[in-house]
């Protein structure tokens, strides 16, 4: 029982995020299942669970999500039971984008695998480093001439399935005898089979080659209407047609969750990264980065308004800045931030899929349009399988 005890309290620090509340001693469990809150010791399929070596990562985060409280150091955890009424809506929550589908949510990976990487920076339009944003994607597309090319971006968000833009499907400008063929994962430099960067005077440190994984279906948002001004909807996601493998060049981002689901990141630095167009050229062979600020939905309003766009509260705007701006190249891409949502996790989110901008690209006061991820959370979740 010692060894037990030193367990539980050991494994309490994964019981800080997930705070399904109670009704009396009633409880909803992650699954939406009747539950009653009660000590993680006396609940046995979740004790199972905890007993089991080594404990996975599905395991810890189910068991976080699971916290109800303490018994001094023991956790309590909502625990299923026939016995309890109906469930109800989790209180507190009073957005409907919390209440997920679970089979969808077991499918996204835990906190100590998604959006694990480099520490925040000031980014200003230059090259990303070899092992930045191991999420990102590039997909290609079939021309009916036979030849390929890369003209979307998007992010892993698990291991079968990518995040991008629904225009990057069924676009106006997207030509319809173009055909999604498959993602690029793993990539930096597109004009070289092995990348490499120099780390000092005389040493190289190079990438394992980038992973190009044939897509299985293509899953735009129902209600996205290509020929709509204002592009609301503008989300989509494409299954890959196997799991690929993580690897520290090849890893997914995290979706927001809890009250980041809420956040406006107004007047905050985000980061956008792609292979777009520059100023110099149609499109970089180099990743890129760069830091864009938000800008009001009153700003961006007022601003769109003069080429007939009404913005929505699924869409948020960044950028502005003469000369820095996502492209049509970048278009699918992610806009990410750095989070510390606790003491013990500090994450990359996506909090913007790249919609639509200016033309030319970069126009001083004119910032980029982003579709609100957070918005579309309960969609994602709806639309993934294993």
């Amino acid at each position: 029982m010692r060894n037990v005890s030193v367990f539980l309290l050991s494994i309490a620090a994964l019981f800080f995020e997930y705070c399904y509340a109670e009704i009396g001693d009633y409880c909803t469990t992650p699954r939406r299942e009747q539950g009653e809150c009660i000590s993680l010791i006396n609940c046995e399929p979740l004790y199972v669970l905890l007993k089991k070596r080594p404990i996975s990562s599905a395991s810890a985060d189910y068991l976080r999500r699971s916290q109800c409280g303490f018994i001094g150091t023991i956790p309590k955890v909502c625990c299923p039971s026939v016995n309890a009424p109906p469930a109800t809506a989790i209180p507190g929550n009073t957005d409907d984008r919390l209440h997920s589908d679970t089979n969808g949510l077991d499918l996204l990976p835990s906190l100590d695998v998604c959006g694990v990487g480099l520490e925040n920076r000031i980014y200003g339009g230059e090259k990303a480093d070899l092992d930045d944003f191991p999420w990102m994607a590039l997909i290609e597309y079939e021309r009916p001439n036979r030849q390929r090319g890369f003209y979307c971006g998007g992010v892993l968000i698990n291991s079968r399935y990518v995040l991008t833009a629904a225009h990057c499907l069924k676009g106006k400008d997207l030509p319809p005898n173009w055909k999604i063929v498959s993602v690029r994962l793993g990539e930096y430099n597109t004009d070289t089979e092995e990348d490499c960067v120099k780390v000092g005077p005389s040493q190289t440190h190079c990438a394992p080659p980038a992973v190009d994984v044939a897509v299985e279906q293509n899953i735009p948002h129902k209600d996205y209407d290509p020929h709509d001004l204002n592009q609301y909807n503008d989300i989509a996601l494409l299954r890959l047609i196997r799991n690929v493998q993580f690897s520290d060049y090849i890893k997914p981002i995290c979706l927001p969750k809890g009250h980041l689901l809420t956040k406006s990141y107004v007047n905050e630095n985000l980061i956008v990264a792609g292979w777009g167009k520059t100023e110099t050229r149609s499109e970089s062979n180099i990743k890129l980065k760069l830091e864009v600020p938000v800008n009001t939905a009153e700003t961006c309003t007022r601003q769109y308004s003069q080429a007939n766009v009404r913005l929505g509260n699924t869409q948020l705007c960044a950028g502005g800045q003469k000369g820095k701006d996502s492209c049509r190249g970048d278009s699918g891409g992610p806009l990410m931030k750095y989070e510390n949502t606790s003491n013990f996790y500090a994450n990359w989110y996506s909090v913007g899929v790249v919609s639509f901008g200016p033309s030319p690209c970069g126009m001083e006061n004119w910032p980029g349009v982003y579709t609100k991820v957070s918005s579309f959370v309960d969609w994602i979740v709806k639309n993934i399988k294993p």
